[in-house]
């Protein structure tokens, strides 16, 4: 039986994350992700960041404890019937917003044939097509948040050349096509709006953006005292 432990641990950078005791994922909290990240030491080059759904399992799946079990769950079965090395993504954000790791970093993701190359894969638990799950407002931040945190750690644009939608390219081929052809809907045709190249570039990527933006500060204009 597969035992659910896990231990709050302060970080150097003062925030706090939760953390498996075997060590086969890291199970952290949005607000330390970016603290997180920035502490990893890559060897690949990243290029791409990929949004995925996982489809099943999906928000009926999830009771608000049982991160790890999914995720060992999703890791058997990319292991034992699709026959890879690992557990297929990177990084996996549940409803409630918290992460857990998954393949190493230096390995490239097993998530869109022919586009894994210089890729990290986001899998945001939940079926995200239209009228199924309705994403939640701690994820839907999370999901901004790690996207925003990965390219400002990796240097990867924040376009739709660069962070990429499974929908956009052709399971046949590998090739990108943009939805056209034999494609899935992942991430959802509701994820940020819509699975389109436009619904990213209209609603999911300007939130990224903002988060990569410095704050504007409005100069203070000191207005001179009135002669006496």
């Amino acid at each position: 039986r597969l035992q659910l432990l896990f231990t709050a641990l302060p970080l150097t950078w003062g925030r706090a994350f939760l953390i498996q005791r075997d060590m086969s994922f890291t199970h952290i909290l949005p607000e330390a992700f970016s603290g997180w990240i920035e502490k990893q030491h890559v060897k690949r080059s990243i290029r791409f960041i990929q949004q995925h759904h996982t489809y099943s399992p999906a928000y009926r799946h999830f009771t608000g404890s049982n991160h790890l079990a999914l995720q060992k769950g999703m890791q058997n079965f990319h292991k034992n019937v699709n026959g890879w090395q690992d557990i297929g993504q990177h990084f996996t954000i549940f409803p409630d917003g918290t992460i857990l790791t998954g393949r190493s970093l230096d390995i490239a993701p097993a998530c869109i044939y022919g586009a894994n190359s210089g890729a990290i894969c986001i899998e945001n638990l939940g079926n995200f097509d239209a009228g199924e799950d309705e994403m939640a407002d701690r994820q839907r931040s999370a999901i901004i948040t790690v996207t925003a945190a990965l390219c400002r750690r990796f240097g990867v644009p924040a376009d739709t050349e660069h962070i990429v939608y499974h929908h956009w390219f052709d399971l046949c081929t590998g090739k990108r096509t943009n939805g056209s052809g034999m494609t899935k809907t992942c991430p959802g045709t509701a994820f940020f709006g819509g699975n389109t190249v436009e619904a990213a570039q209209s609603v999911f990527l300007p939130e990224v953006q903002a988060l990569l933006s410095p704050p504007v500060v409005e100069p203070v204009i000191e207005e001179a005292p009135e002669p006496e």
